[in-house]
């Protein structure tokens, strides 16, 4: 196959970028509440209020990163199931990811206190940002169960191709959120438990959306609440295969997580100020991953319904220009780093010392797209046939290997850019390990 026929194969790049721009606008609108939290919290004249957000963003980020395999695993095997035409099996695995969402997000409700105990046991910092960490993971856990859902249902719209409806899913989420932050935190004066009740209401404001646009793409016939939860979730057939998916996604999740844990952690260990400066380059990062993962979603959607189909040149077709895409996005957003990097830190604060050690650090911030494009699409190509050992196996080899360079770091000469640059070792290496993989993704398994 020579570069004229992949480029004339269907899927073309502009039906690819046709189901991924709408992603892309989404996912670029996700950051946009972490920067608000970030920016309302740095008005308040002191780094103690951002590193509590940091703090209480990496907890959640732990809950919730470690549980995405709800997103993953139903985009997977829903896109499978659309490249098959089978719209009862959709419904089967809507029925059955919503069921676990809403348990493990009581459950989290639950024990809100544990988990507050459990992170200020885990987390070193000062005692006045640990009280307002405390105070911000309570009041958000009320969101769990939304969140969870909407991650699952998220999942649907991205497996079926109806990108648009993620679009509107994700905005509405991010906007809502961030409106209700600023009006709780500069006009009620609410703080940090502002911050967190905006999230509440945007969340479960976006679930009813969410089940809204759903009956629209998807007949349900009846609006019963058996069409989307089923109480007996466990003996449903497929629930011994997204456990078994879903559990390797879990592990490999929980590593990404812990590592940004391992980041933040060590950084709070160096004082406030470096621990605020890496909260900003994690919002960088998330703008950056969101906006590549753009065509990983589109990857996981079109290789999902081929992996269904059991079209090897389709893969390879959607594997290609995928990758391609998202290389030139990373080099275009690398240049924009550069040229604006310097000016977009007083976004985030105006406390001159924070701006300084963002500066220094900045040639590590426009590498990071670069660096990173190759974990995000390879992601992509594996949750979209549902190949979860291969994620699992890569991430636990980088993620070791990550706890080494920051064990040396913190031991030899404990500074913000070598911890940093330890981080982009780890992205990278995450793309390394998975790309070995790489034949197994034309391996059908049944």
């Amino acid at each position: 196959m020579n570069i004229s026929d992949i480029y004339n194969k269907s899927p073309s790049f502009k039906y690819i970028w046709k189901i991924s721009w709408p992603i892309m606008i989404a996912n670029l609108a996700i950051p946009i509440v972490s920067a608000t939290d970030t920016a309302v919290m740095g008005q308040e004249n002191s780094p103690t209020f951002i590193a509590a957000i940091a703090l209480g963003s990496i907890v959640f980020s732990i809950v919730y990163f470690s549980l995405n395999f709800l997103r993953m695993s139903t985009t997977g095997l829903v896109s499978q199931e659309k490249g098959k035409d089978n719209d009862e099996g959709i419904k089967s695995l809507i029925s059955l990811s919503l069921s676990i969402a809403i348990i493990i997000g009581t459950i989290i409700i639950v024990f809100s206190i544990p988990i507050i105990n459990l992170s200020k046991f885990l987390i070193s910092s000062s005692e006045r940002s640990e009280t307002l960490m405390s105070e911000y993971i309570y009041y958000r856990s009320f969101a769990a169960p939304a969140t969870l859902m909407n991650m699952v249902l998220l999942g649907v719209f991205i497996g079926i191709g109806s990108t648009r409806s993620a679009m509107i899913q994700l905005i509405f989420i991010s906007l809502l959120n961030a409106l209700l932050s600023i009006i709780f935190v500069i006009i009620f004066n609410l703080g940090i438990m502002g911050v967190a009740l905006g999230t509440v209401i945007a969340q479960w404001s976006g679930w009813i959306l969410s089940i809204i646009i759903l009956r629209k793409l998807i007949d349900f016939n009846t609006f019963s609440i058996n069409s989307y939860f089923n109480i007996f979730f466990y003996r449903d057939k497929n629930f011994i295969l997204i456990f078994n998916i879903s559990k390797d996604f879990f592990i490999r999740t929980l590593c990404i997580v812990f590592a940004e844990f391992v980041l933040i952690n060590n950084s709070a260990k160096l004082g406030n100020n470096y621990l605020a400066v890496i909260q900003i380059y994690i919002v960088f990062l998330s703008f950056i991953s969101y906006g590549l993962d753009s065509f990983a979603h589109s990857a996981e959607t079109l290789l999902g319904q081929a992996f269904g189909k059991k079209d090897k040149i389709t893969s390879l077709i959607v594997i290609i220009k995928t990758l391609v895409l998202a290389v030139i996005l990373a080099v275009f957003l690398s240049a924009i780093l550069l040229i604006l990097g310097n000016y977009s830190f007083f976004l985030f604060t105006s406390i001159e010392s924070l701006i300084i050690i963002s500066t220094e650090l900045l040639p590590y911030l426009v590498i990071l797209p670069i660096i990173s494009v190759w974990a995000f699409m390879f992601d992509g190509f594996f949750i979209g046939a549902a190949k979860s050992k291969p994620m699992r196996n890569s991430t636990i080899f980088a993620f070791v290997i990550f706890l080494l360079i920051n064990y040396l770091i913190m031991n030899i000469n404990p500074n913000i850019q070598m911890l940093w640059i330890g981080y982009l070792i780890f992205l990278f290496l995450r793309g390394i390990f998975l790309s070995i993989y790489f034949k197994s993704l034309f391996i059908y398994d049944n």
